[in-house]
């Protein structure tokens, strides 16, 4: 039986998770585009993210690898992660000024930087995740709301793979009261239709009564049912984790990253346990006779003197020449059992893209520093086709902020710049870098402005302002040190007689 399969059916409690699909099916009277197979696995990947596998038992206990290598992945994706939004404009005076709709869009994106690595550990879990900006009109500010793809509920995608029709559910608990609201985006061209139903429930397996926006003071300021015209796509920025989808080839939602391990994962835990099991199992005991125990005071049972009942254990032992106390402690085996959890642990990181010694003992696989960079070359790859998957994300947020920043009056209009710089040194340090990178540009490989959107993460206009700025006031310093030159005799003579031959030898 498919192990996703036997997730889905296992009985279980939903925490924090949202209303079942069911339940949006027959209030919004619509029908996912998700399998069987697809919605099994995101129930799958949930319970595992959580440590709550269907294998953990009283006998098999977890490693709670999916959370580590979610956490992990996420980690060296946004590690070093530079970004800026900027765009220079003109004032009454002819001076550069900042733009002020890039100055608005700058300081609200930078609030959700602060939690985005938390966020993208959920996603990286999921298969993706779906950030959606919203304005308060009452404080001037963006906010974001973040839903997990195992919370979504996709309707539609576009040719490329993109949603293009989603449910994304809202949920709170007020005393015994769980109230959901539903909204749905529909892209319709240039145009993206957004519909909000309120629900009130007391159980979270049913969306209970419909109610009126209005009900729920929070929601209280929304509308049923808007249209956001020239949205340029979705009102939303969608990740979706950058590998191929193992469980179903055909649908274009992500898979999660640890998707592939999932077997080999559960043979980890098996053989961890196993490992436990050999370490208690060979606690070092000492079989006593009963003859050589005392009662108890309060005459339940029998003990020794000021000792740890875990040492000793009551056994009748043949009298004959043998002592009344025979100690028991056995040869532990840990080192097969580590090699096994070893090996498996290397597997785990082939399956998921992380480099040897992320979780295993990779202290014989490699020697030189070649070797290193190979190893080191599995985890590059998968964090840095993330990291393009995550700029595209947050520049579809960022382009959404801008067209409420406009729908609203929260800034006034004006262009702006975006730029990401994602840095490698997972492959290799930034001394290392920045010297390839000179000598590439002593060749003329590349120009000192590529150089700075490297370095600084600037935007190409910012590295070009930024060298004719240097070089203007590197000229006016020329130009204010060349009048206090004096002729000290370091400098070619002014006069146009020669100097006579031999002069100095005479």
């Amino acid at each position: 039986m498919n192990i996703f399969t036997t997730i889905y059916r296992k009985i279980r409690e939903v925490i924090g998770k949202v209303i079942p699909y069911k339940n949006i099916e027959s209030v919004e009277r619509v029908e996912t585009t998700l399998s069987t197979d697809m919605i099994n696995a995101l129930n799958s990947w949930y319970d595992l993210y959580r440590d709550e596998p269907i294998w953990k038992s009283d006998t098999v206990q977890t490693m709670n690898l999916p959370a580590f290598i979610s956490s992990e992945i996420a980690r060296q994706v946004v590690l070093e992660m530079e970004w800026n939004i900027t765009a220079k404009t003109k004032d009454d005076n002819g001076n550069d000024s900042m733009n002020p709709r890039a100055e608005y869009l700058k300081k609200e994106f930078e609030r959700l930087t602060l939690i985005l690595r938390q966020k993208l550990e959920q996603g990286c879990a999921a298969g993706g995740m779906l950030i959606k900006p919203y304005p308060n009109t009452n404080d001037g500010h963006i906010y974001f709301d973040w839903t997990m793809d195992w919370a979504i509920y996709p309707l539609g995608f576009d040719d490329d793979g993109n949603l293009s029709d989603v449910i994304i559910p809202d949920t709170f608990t007020d005393g015994k009261d769980i109230y959901t609201r539903l909204e749905r985006h529909t892209v319709d061209g240039k145009n993206v239709k957004i519909t909000q139903r309120a629900f009130r429930s007391n159980s979270r397996d049913s969306l209970g009564k419909e109610v009126p926006l209005t009900a729920v003071d929070r929601w209280a300021s929304l509308k049923p049912e808007a249209t956001v015209t020239d949205s340029d796509g979705t009102l939303f920025g969608w990740y979706k984790v950058a590998a191929a989808n193992n469980i179903d080839p055909d649908s274009p939602m992500g898979a999660s990253v640890f998707s592939k391990a999932v077997d080999t994962i559960r043979e980890a835990d098996k053989q961890f346990s196993r490992l436990l099991w050999e370490f208690e199992g060979s606690e070092l005991a000492v079989d006593v006779d009963p003859t050589a125990l005392r009662p108890r005071q309060n005459g339940d049972g029998m003990e020794t003197a000021k000792l740890s009942e875990r040492l000793f254990r009551a056994l009748d032992v043949d009298k004959g020449d043998r002592d009344l106390y025979e100690v028991f402690s056995p040869s532990i085996r840990d080192s097969n059992l580590l090699n096994g959890l070893n090996q498996l642990l290397i597997q785990v990181e082939d399956l998921v893209g992380l480099s040897r010694g992320t979780l295993s003992n990779a202290n014989n696989e490699a020697r030189t520093a070649t070797e290193l960079k190979i190893m080191r070359q599995r985890s590059y790859t998968t964090v840095s086709d993330n990291q393009r998957a995550l700029e595209r994300c947050l520049k579809d947020v960022i382009r959404t902020m801008d067209r409420y920043a406009t729908i609203y009056n929260l800034a006034p209009e004006g262009e702006y710049d975006v730029s990401f710089n994602w840095d490698d040194s997972i492959l290799t340090d930034t001394e290392q870098q920045m010297n390839e990178r000179l000598t590439l540009q002593g060749a003329g490989v590349i120009s000192k402005a590529e150089l700075r959107q490297w370095y600084f993460g600037e935007t190409a206009a910012q590295a070009q302002a930024a060298i004719a700025e240097v070089q203007k006031e590197q000229v006016a310093g020329m130009a204010e040190l060349l009048p206090t030159l004096k002729d000290d005799g370091t400098n070619p003579p002014t006069t146009n007689n020669p100097a006579p031959p031999g002069g100095n030898d005479k």
